[in-house]
């Protein structure tokens, strides 16, 4: 004879974010903590602590938050560390200022094709199951 028993396990625990403490906390505000390479002169949003162009050491610096969307992808999906399926938006965003392009979620677009779109880095947008899930985007009111 088998029996079953159900086990619901959670886990929890601080996630520390280290060096890049300050970088989270400007996302979640809508502020756009970027590094900029002393040596290479190359700007990174998001920041790295050393340059991954040639391993010189960052400054942080601030960007104005606008930039222009790469790419999009639409699906529908649950957020980690999140309970609720929900339609998303991912963009790829390049940042005004910095060199790289920046992954975060697209809000108050209801188009059909954001590729192009001229956005503003938002901040969090309510309960985060993560804090880089701060990387919230929404058009640009003035469209540049």
């Amino acid at each position: 004879m088998s029996t079953e028993s159900r086990l619901d396990l959670t886990l929890g625990y601080d996630h520390a974010t280290g060096a890049l403490g300050d970088y989270f906390d400007a996302l979640a505000n809508g502020r756009t903590s970027a590094a900029h390479c002393d040596h290479c002169g190359k700007t990174w949003f998001p920041p790295h602590i050393t340059c991954p162009n040639d391993g010189g050491a960052c400054s942080a610096v601030d960007l104005a938050g606008t930039g222009r969307v790469v790419s999009a992808t639409r699906i529908r999906t649950r957020l980690p560390f999140t309970d609720t399926d929900r339609d998303v938006i991912f963009v790829l965003v390049a940042m005004t200022g910095a060199d790289n392009a920046a992954f975060g979620r697209l809000e108050k677009f209801d188009g059909d094709d954001a590729t192009g779109l001229a956005v503003r880095l938002a901040g969090a947008d309510g309960p985060l199951g993560h804090p880089a899930q701060a990387a919230v985007f929404e058009p640009a009111e003035d469209g540049t």
